[in-house]
């Protein structure tokens, strides 16, 4: 989870964060668009911004087989129109900023990595 240039296929999104309790606090970033990733990623110093605290503690593998504990909240994400909560990881200093699969599922995007965009999709249901 190191900050650098983004690999061939992977992009960045603007999107608004707001806290779930005070919705009216709201934080706009750049994510890196990461579908390897569980949970969304996002900077400590924003998710204080928005007055959020951490819900629990939960464990992460990362890609190099490394394994770490980050602490976990729930924010409001809203992307093109689309706004849904999402639990995020806080993110520390030197860590990617990343929109996760489960951010992705939530708002209903998929990715398309050619032209570098999220496409709007339909959710699934029974």
């Amino acid at each position: 989870m190191k900050a650098g240039v983004p690999a061939m296929g992977m992009f960045e999104v603007k999107v608004k964060l707001a806290s779930l309790t005070a919705p009216g606090r709201t934080e706009e970033v750049s994510l890196l668009v990461d579908t390897g990733a569980t949970l969304s990623w996002i900077p400590r110093e924003v998710l204080q911004k928005l007055g959020v605290t951490a819900l629990s503690r939960l464990p992460f593998s990362l890609a190099d087989g490394r394994r770490l504990e980050r602490d976990v909240t729930a924010v409001l994400v809203t992307f093109d129109g689309r706004k849904a909560p999402v639990e995020v990881a806080f993110g520390e200093p030197g860590e990617e900023a990343v929109l996760g699969a489960t951010a992705l599922e939530g708002l209903g995007f998929m990715v398309e990595p050619v032209a570098k965009k999220l496409i709007p999709r339909d959710l699934l249901a029974l």
